[in-house]
This record gives C-alpha cells, sequence and structure tokens, in this order.
C-alpha cells in the first residue's frame, strides 16, 4: 500500500520541491538555524505572507475563523485570555465571578484603556458589542451570534467599570467565547455603520498592540504600532507597547512562492510551511523553523446522511475503510500532520486515546460492506454500479482547498477509485458559494475543519441537527446544527448529549459525553477523521518568538504579533 502510495504522489512532491529550489539556492544543512540569541529590541517591520486572505473581511465579529483570526487580532483585544490549559486570564477585564448556577457572569472593568480612535473602553462599551453580537439583525447573527450568544438574556451596566452578563442556561463554553477574537470589543462608534460596513470591518476600531493603516484587498494588510497599548494579557510575553513598528501581511496562495520570499530576504516569516519545503529551514543557518499542535478540531470528511448513496449507513463505513489515511497523511505531510482517529484533536483537554489505531482500512470489509448494499457490479470503466447500472458517485463540495487539504483530497478520490471502484467527483468553489451548494443538497460528502474555540461549539455547529436546507435550532436556548453541517446529521439523542456537554461545568463529565458523541458518529461513519491540524512558521534569524504567531486556539491572543521582535 505504502509503495503504491508513494509512486502516486512522486510527481507532486517532486513538483512542489523544484518551485520551491526555483525561487532560492539551495540550502545549507549545518548553519545550526535558530533565532536570535540577544533581548529583543524595539523598533524596524515584521513582514510575513500567509496563504489566505481573511475570506469574510475584516469584521472580528463576521470573521473569526482561521484565515481571520490570523491576522485581526493585532487589532483587537477581549475581556479575558483563554492558555492552552484551558484557564483563563485577566484582559480587558481585570476580575470577573460566577454566579453558583452559572447564570450570572460579573466583569470588573480596566480604566485605563483607549481605542483607537480616542474612546474611552468602559461597561457601557461592552454592552454595545454584546448586545450587538445577540441582536438578530447585526449582520454576523446567523455565522456568530446564533451560534455563541444565543443564551445572553441581559447585560447590564452596574457602573462605568463593572458590567453584569445573564444567561438563559448554564454554558461550560461562554468564557471561551468572550476570550475569543468574536468576543473582540470594538469602539462603540463602529457598531454604528451601515450593514456593508459592520460586514466588511471597514472602519472597525479595536484597542489592540496595532493599528490598521492600509488595506490591499486579497492581497496585504499594513499595521502601525500603537504606542499607548499597556494592557496585554498575562498570556503575552511581555508588557506595554508592541517591539516593531510596522507589521505587514502579505498573502501569498502558493506555499513555494511564499519559501521563496523567505529565502530571498523579501519577507520575515511565513505561515503554512509544505513539507516539501521545511527543509529549506529547519536547521538551515540563517533560518528558523517551528510547528505546534492546535486545539481545532482535525480535518474530516462529512458523509451526507440525507442524499444519494451515503444515506446508507454500509455504503459510508465502507468508504471510511476503503483509504489508508494514515499512509496518505505520511506521504503527504512527512509527519508535519498526523493520521486523526478521533472527532477532537489530540492536543484537546477532552482527547481520549482509546479511539486511536480502532478505525484503519479494511478492504475486504469494505467490498462485502458494499454487496451488502446492493453495489455488486461494474461499468466498462471498473467503476461500481448496482443491478441497474447506476455508478457509486460520490460528489465532493468544498471550499477552495489549499495545502494540505487539496493534495488529501484528490489522493482520497484516487485511493477510493483505486480500492473500492467509487467514483469521487471534486468540486471546489469560493466560500461565498459553499453555502449555496451545501443547501441545494446536491452532494455526498464535505469536507471541513470545524472552527470554535471550546468543543462544545465545534460538536455543535458540525454534529447538532441540521435539515437538508440548512435549518437549524435551539434547546434550552443552545443553537444546535449550523451552516456548516455537512452531514445534515438530525439525532434527538446525539443533540442532548451536545447539549448536556455544553451545559456541564465538570470536566470528567464532559469528557465523558464528548466520548460518547464521537464513538457513535465513527460507528455510524458520519465524518471520517482525517489528519489533525498543526501550524507551522519559518522565519529568518531575526525574529524573536515566531511561535506567538500561531493559531493555538486555546491561546486567546491567536495569531498576533505583539512579541514579535526584528532586533
Amino acid at each position: 500500500m505504502r509503495n503504491r502510495l508513494t509512486r502516486l504522489f512522486t510527481a507532486l512532491l517532486l513538483a512542489t520541491a523544484l518551485a520551491a529550489s526555483a525561487c532560492a539556492a539551495d540550502p545549507e544543512p549545518g548553519g545550526g538555524g535558530g533565532g536570535p540569541t540577544t533581548p529583543p529590541q524595539a523598533g524596524g517591520t515584521f513582514t510575513i505572507a500567509l496563504p489566505a486572505y481573511p475570506s469574510r473581511g475584516l469584521s472580528p465579529h463576521y470573521g473569526a475563523a482561521f484565515d481571520a483570526s490570523q491576522v485581526l487580532r493585532n487589532s483587537f483585544d477581549s475581556l479575558i485570555a483563554e492558555d492552552r490549559d484551558e484557564q483563563f486570564h485577566p484582559w480587558l477585564a481585570t476580575e470577573w465571578t460566577i454566579s453558583p448556577d452559572g447564570l450570572v457572569y460579573e466583569f470588573a472593568l480596566r480604566k485605563d484603556v483607549t481605542f483607537h480612535n480616542g474612546e474611552k473602553f468602559d461597561a457601557a462599551a461592552v454592552k454595545a458589542n454584546i448586545d450587538a453580537l445577540r441582536n438578530p439583525d447585526y449582520p454576523s447573527w446567523t455565522v456568530l451570534g446564533l451560534l455563541q450568544y444565543s443564551s445572553v438574556s441581559a447585560v447590564d451596566v452596574l457602573d462605568p467599570y463593572k458590567v453584569r452578563i445573564t444567561l438563559s442556561t448554564p454554558r461550560a463554553d461562554f468564557l471561551s467565547t468572550l476570550g475569543g477574537l468574536s468576543g473582540a470589543i470594538v469602539a462603540p462608534s463602529s457598531l454604528k455603520a451601515d450593514k456593508q460596513a459592520l460586514t466588511s470591518g471597514a472602519g472597525f476600531v479595536g484597542s489592540g498592540p496595532f493599528v490598521l493603516d492600509k488595506v490591499v484587498q486579497g492581497q496585504e494588510l499594513r499595521y502601525r504600532k500603537n504606542p499607548a497599548y499597556n494592557w496585554a494579557p498575562a498570556t503575552a510575553k511581555h508588557q506595554g507597547a508592541a517591539y516593531v513598528d510596522e507589521l505587514v501581511v502579505k498573502f501569498i496562495p502558493e506555499a513555494a512562492t511564499r519559501a521563496g520570499l523567505l529565502r530571498s530576504g523579501e519577507v520575515n516569516a511565513i505561515g503554512t510551511v509544505k513539507a516539501t519545503d521545511i527543509g529549506l529551514f529547519d536547521g538551515v543557518g540563517g533560518f528558523q523553523y517551528e510547528q505546534i499542535g492546535s486545539a481545532a478540531s482535525p480535518w474530516v470528511i462529512m458523509l451526507n446522511l440525507t442524499h444519494g448513496a451515503t444515506t446508507d449507513v454500509r455504503v459510508r463505513r465502507a468508504i471510511a475503510k476503503g483509504v489508508d489515511i494514515a499512509a496518505v497523511t505520511k506521504s503527504l505531510t512527512k509527519d508535519t500532520q498526523q493520521r486523526a482517529w478521533s472527532l477532537i484533536s489530540p492536543d484537546s483537554a477532552y482527547y481520549d486515546p482509546k479511539f486511536e489505531n480502532k478505525s484503519g482500512p479494511d478492504l475486504d470489509a469494505a467490498k462485502a460492506l458494499l454487496a451488502e448494499a446492493g453495489w455488486t457490479d461494474a461499468d466498462a470503466e471498473g467503476y461500481r454500479t448496482d443491478s441497474t447500472g447506476k455508478r457509486l458517485t460520490v460528489r465532493l463540495v468544498a471550499t477552495n482547498p489549499t495545502y494540505p487539504e487539496d493534495d488529501f483530497l484528490k489522493a482520497w478520490q484516487a485511493e477510493l477509485r483505486q480500492n473500492l471502484g467509487i467514483q469521487v467527483e471534486l468540486q471546489f468553489v469560493d466560500n461565498a458559494q459553499i453555502y449555496d451548494l451545501l443547501a441545494r443538497n446536491d452532494y455526498e460528502a464535505f469536507p471541513r475543519q470545524v472552527g470554535g474555540l471550546d468543543l462544545s461549539l465545534q460538536f455543535n455547529r458540525a454534529y447538532g441537527s441540521t435539515t437538508p436546507d440548512l435549518k437549524y435550532g435551539q434547546i434550552d436556548g443552545i443553537t444546535i446544527g449550523s451552516i456548516v453541517g455537512g452531514s445534515k446529521l438530525a439525532d434527538p439523542q446525539v443533540d442532548r448529549w451536545l447539549v448536556d456537554a455544553t451545559k456541564a461545568t465538570d470536566r470528567e463529565q464532559r469528557k465523558q459525553l464528548f466520548n460518547r458523541i464521537t464513538a457513535h458518529l465513527l460507528d455510524n461513519a458520519v465524518a471520517i477523521p482525517l489528519y489533525t491540524d498543526r501550524n507551522s512558521v519559518a522565519a529568518d534569524a531575526t525574529v524573536h518568538n515566531p511561535t506567538s504567531l500561531f493559531d493555538a486556539p486555546r491561546n486567546s491572543v491567536n495569531g498576533w504579533a505583539y512579541d514579535i521582535a526584528v532586533r
């Protein structure tokens, strides 16, 4: 199996390596690599190349996805910060209390914070933001507010620097919501813009360490340092203003081109380093390379339970057994990503290793399942058919993929064709179009990494009841289902487990519930885990603290350049 996979991907990997070497001279191993050894100094410009411009624009409330959080956090602060151990720390709030019933949160606020436009941060600003986020007329209501703020029943200003938030039901994920980019506090005057501006983020004003100065749509963002910044959270590596005077973010989709820009000195760092480019920087003099795991959900392929051949659990189970995902992952990513065995990241506090090595390939079992489901014949091209000659086809729809998803989906397609005679049709579209395709319900597979700082939010969005036309609802004030629920699962028992896990404040109880949900979904092949999410960065030797660029969802200052220095 592995030899065949190696042959399958040799051309792809070689082509990428040649493209990278064309952009830069061959690396000289043995230089040691590594970053600067002297303390960081203020000044200079830090330039980084990332693969994707924020797909939903520049509003932290509307565009709080991975590609956005890498850059938008530089301008926006939240009430609290969350570390990788799921512990919470003061930020714009100095302290808080939670009532014994889990319904009332009271926050004492800093008195020295000023937004970039000179407005004062206070309890009224917090109320204006939370009220906007829970308003159905606010542009981000369907993509964020309904999911994360539907349980907020009241926001009250107790004094100029004290605010109370009341929930209709307990939520174990609420502090994570407030600590994430979607909980960013913007200047109240920003919230008075028209709907188009609120959606795009044009004119949004934050209180963060950098001020956005220039936007070249789809290509570049330029920031300047906020010299007054003096309220970083305890999770930061320093206090006071940011080190660098300017931050420049360039968006370059091609991994080899990003690598060439770093090798030539045109940028200081690059994100999402392709496996074949790691050798250009790791252990090479003048460069440094870092990678880290993420508590974000693994990449999965959701199989549609409401349309086509995947309505049959036997077909879904066969598909899940039909590809050696571990071998594909190793061949494509050279161990920079790992095969995912669970729907929960191994970097999550709720991960259970009992799922490891439980869902490997079994072609004989897969073929038997397909035969049992009636797919017993083959057409002239070798594709599996039923007794009427209908071809077993899986139509996969996805947002235009980047590395490593793009390579993985092509390999998955090839493996199912070779191993089981299943035809996989790949349809890639812009993110703005994907939800229309999902609502048409004319597909069988949907690959996704479902975001959310807390595991409840990830699971509620991906596996809560969702109708074929993407309608979803609420149970006990908690939103279940979402527009990224590609499997269109509608299981009352799963919904109950999801709600119980969202409410449970005891970690062990939540873990048991998440395990129960995971086991049920894997057994019924609702989603197929692919690979774990790992983030990588390569930088030149002048860059201090490059790991602060990682989008580690347990660290709610994800992706910011505040701790970066180039001197």
